[in-house]
Parts: C-alpha cells; structure tokens; sequence
C-alpha cells in the first residue's frame, strides 16, 4: 500500500495525443498544469511562414514540455532526454518516432505516462525517394538542457 501512495506523490507527466491535439499534462503533489498544442494550427503557420515543420514542432513541443513543468516545479535546470526515429529525412519524412527517456527539474525525475509519441502522415514521396529513404533515416537521441 505504501508505494502506491509513494507513486500518486512522485511528480508525473502525462502525453497524449488525439485527433490532431497533443495534450501535456503535469502533476506535482496538488500542482497540476494542462498544455494544448494544436497540429493543424502549427502545420498551417509554418507553411505560412516558410518554416520547417518538424523542426519548429521540436522545438515547440520541448519548450512546451518545459513551461508545463514549470508550472508545477519552478526550476533553474530542465533536462529533456528522447529519441528520434524518422523513415526518411526529418522534413520528408511520414512518420517520427519520439520516445521519452528521462525528463528532470532540477534533478528531480517526472515519471513518465504515454513515453512514446508517434506521429504520421501521408507519404507523398516518389518511389525512388522511398527506395533511397535508408540513407536519410534518423534514429538518433536527443538531449538538451534548457
């Protein structure tokens, strides 16, 4: 009975994704902090402003994680850890693969609810893209501090 109580008490982060909707969701102790990241309206931006998809997703979703955070655990060091994997380039690939590792506040650890995050899309390279794709392939970790 004591670790269940132990495990409700650990500050935990909860990702989900549904209908175009990445949902961030942290809990610390009674804190609990609730971000939307909106697909449709980050892909319809960036073809607006010329930007990379993938790229400028990344970087969103990674700051995104970290004001969710925040809220719960006012920190000084955020720490991020995840792979990537792509079928093709970043930018021309239909599928990543991100799958979370560690995430830490000051060094103190958030388990991790829903550590993998698959995103896909239509495949709308030619087939002599397809067949070169295992060059360009990204499996890769990635790990920052902010």
């Amino acid at each position: 009975m004591e670790d269940s109580v132990t495990l409700s008490n650990s500050p935990s982060l909860r990702i989900t994704a549904s209908h175009g909707v990445i949902k961030l969701a942290a809990k610390n102790k009674g804190e609990v902090s609730i971000r939307n990241i909106q697909l449709k309206l980050l892909w319809g931006y960036c073809w607006w402003q010329g930007l990379p998809e993938m790229e400028t997703f990344l970087e969103l979703f990674e700051n995104a994680v970290k004001k969710v955070i925040y809220d719960v655990l006012p920190n000084h060091e955020f720490l991020i850890d995840y792979d990537i994997e792509t079928n093709d380039g970043l930018e021309e690939s239909s599928i990543v693969i991100l799958t979370f590792n560690e995430i830490c506040a000051d060094q103190i650890s958030f388990e991790l609810i829903g550590d993998v995050l698959a995103l896909d899309g239509p495949d709308d390279r030619g087939s002599f893209s397809k067949l070169t794709s295992f060059r360009r392939k990204i499996k890769e970790n990635v790990r920052k501090t902010l």
